[in-house]
């Protein structure tokens, strides 16, 4: 029989997710721990232990609502490693404490692509949800092989980096809050630019610090003539390196600088033993028109593959609560650029 565990060791909880078959950035000790700081009540992470050993995780954040209910959520969880067949004892057990805390709904969004998967969340009472938090689509480009990642990089790809070492570009890795002050000025400008949310600073530098901690994170500046032209956060999750944030300066694109720091990022991924590059979302259905259209090009040039998950389920905690708390969550995400 399974038991359910609370986790207060983030080394041992980040050593089973980063491993894990579908681990996901959005899991780890740090991102939880971020997310209680900006928006959400509280963050619990559970262990799901069968026979002596670790089945299963999730980390779960807590947002109240009126009435002394509670919505909960869980950024790609569940991590199980592929048993699915673990999922039935661990929702009951979890279900069970969720509702002692007046829980609704678990929303989940796990990094799951198969239809056997998303049969697994219909079979303990999942729904689809009307809106989706996450990207619902990722591109992921394979690293492995030093010198072969970047022969399998397209062509024009490939001629954009030389250009931008022929042109004298240079590009750093820092740790420091300095850096993160860079790039944030750099997401304004792109924010404006391209008529997207930018968080406030302080969300980027807790991002920074928390993920500093577990040795996760680094802040990438292309620059030309000592003046930064593009930036991007950078994390390290266990197999993979991660493209979270990126921004430029409508200046200085014929240097091509934005091409070079991937491909730096990417070397220094290789050297940490990451196999491959999350170049995060994607649309589901590119096309010319579409708001997204002009980051899915950018990426596709790194010959990725588009991975698209099974999306976001409610999950029945209180089943006399859910139908209410999915009508308030229509009000509360109402004007709202995302609900996490």
């Amino acid at each position: 029989m399974g038991e359910l565990l609370t986790c207060d060791d983030p080394a041992g909880w980040d050593a089973f997710v980063s491993r894990a078959s579908d681990a996901s950035l959005l899991q780890s000790w740090a991102w939880g721990s971020l997310k209680s700081r900006h928006g959400w009540k509280a963050v619990t992470r559970y262990l799901w232990s069968e026979s002596g050993g670790t089945q299963g995780a999730i980390s779960v954040l807590r947002r109240p609502l009126p009435g002394g209910l509670s919505l909960h959520y869980a950024p790609r969880g569940p991590v199980l490693n592929g048993r699915l067949d673990e999922w039935p004892g661990f929702w009951q057990a979890l279900r069970e404490r969720l509702g002692k805390e007046g829980g609704t709904i678990l929303k989940v969004d796990p990094e799951w692509s198969s239809p056997s998967e998303a049969a697994a969340l219909e079979a303990v009472g999942g729904r689809p949800s009307r809106l989706p938090i996450q990207n619902q689509a990722t591109m992921l480009v394979d690293i492995t092989g030093g010198d072969a990642a970047f022969a399998r990089l397209k062509e024009s790809t490939r001629r954009n980096i030389r250009l931008g070492e022929k042109n004298g570009v240079t590009v750093e890795a820092s740790e420091a809050t300095a850096a993160m002050d860079i790039f944030y000025t750099l997401l304004q400008e792109t924010g404006e630019r391209e008529n997207f949310v930018v968080r406030p600073r302080a969300y980027y530098q807790d991002l920074l610090a928390l993920f500093r901690e577990r040795g996760q994170v680094a802040v990438y500046l292309a620059r030309h003539g000592g003046r930064p032209l593009s930036g991007a956060v950078m994390l390290f999750f266990g197999r993979k390196l991660i493209y979270l944030f990126g921004g430029s300066t409508s200046a200085g694109r014929e240097v091509k600088p934005t091409y070079l720091m991937h491909w730096r990022a990417i070397e220094d991924g290789q050297r940490r033993g990451c196999t491959e590059y999350d170049m995060w979302g994607v649309p589901l259905n590119p096309n010319p028109e579409h708001a997204g259209y002009g980051y899915y090009t950018f990426k596709s040039r790194f010959n990725g593959t588009v991975v698209r998950f099974v999306g976001l389920y409610d999950l029945p905690v209180n089943r006399a609560t859910a139908l209410t708390a999915r009508l308030v969550e229509r009000f509360v995400r109402s004007g709202q650029p995302e609900f996490v």
